[in-house]
């Protein structure tokens, strides 16, 4: 006589690990050298172009086309790359994300005053006979929405992840990490300094701003922190030229 056996209740397969955008898989196999290349094609168009619009139009016009041209060039690669994939984790949210963006936004503002005392600047500039005219408050609104995000959309989100995507599987993680950074923050003070000439103050503040908006996608994997970072900097900036113009 056979004893009863117990039921075997069927095995849950174990879950299975989906891999962030730093690891490789699906979700950044088609960010590659190749987007990477169509992207860095659409940031030249789109400075070219804007330089041609500041020489040929009038200035008001000028201005606003020549803003609109970079914000195509941006958007565009953008788009385009999200519609292809989605790396995973990399617009997802944390509340520490803006934490992480006042302090190395206010950071990075204090280090900028300091590159401009150190090389004489006031330290209170103003906006001159302006001061708070609605053309300012225009390039406000702009410089603390739009601009960040679609800058670092485009910065330390097609060209870092792209760069180090196709880096990655070359050479290992410590090259890509490097050449991701080196890329992004190089195109994105360059990508300024082609639109309006910049001093050695200028270029170093913003040469740091590329590089800790890199080193937070890089360690986060998420690009909400670069993007306050950015935000916070742009901000803070816009407040130094208030209280310089009302008060100077």
């Amino acid at each position: 006589m056979s004893l009863p056996t117990a039921r075997t209740r069927p095995r849950t397969p174990p879950r299975r690990r989906h891999r962030a955008w730093r690891e490789g898989g699906s979700s950044v196999a088609r960010w590659d050298a190749e987007m990477l290349g169509w992207a860095v094609l659409s940031l030249g168009l789109g400075v070219l172009a804007a330089r041609a619009g500041a020489v040929l139009l009038p200035g008001a016009i000028a201005e606003v086309v020549t803003q609109a041209v970079l914000w195509a060039a941006f958007a565009v690669p953008v788009v385009w790359a999200f519609r292809r994939s989605r790396p995973r984790g990399l617009t997802r949210f944390r509340v520490v994300d803006v934490l992480i963006g006042a302090v190395w936004g206010v950071g990075l503002r204090l280090a900028q005053g300091a590159l401009d005392a150190a090389a004489g600047a006031p330290a209170w500039p103003s906006a001159g006979t302006a001061g708070m005219s609605p053309r300012l408050v225009a390039e406000s609104v702009a410089a603390t929405t739009v601009g960040p995000a679609l800058e670092e959309f485009f910065f330390r989100g097609v060209v870092l992840v792209c760069t180090y995507t196709a880096v990655r599987r070359l050479s290992g993680h410590v090259a890509a990490v490097v050449a991701s950074l080196v890329l992004s923050s190089v195109l994105f003070v360059v990508a300024h300094a082609l639109v309006a000439p910049l001093g050695p103050t200028d270029t170093a503040a913003l040469s740091l701003v590329g590089a800790i908006c890199g080193v937070c996608v890089l360690v986060t994997g998420r690009l909400w922190p670069a993007i306050l970072v950015h935000v916070v900097y742009n901000a803070t900036g816009i407040a130094v030229v208030v209280v310089g113009s009302l008060y100077g």
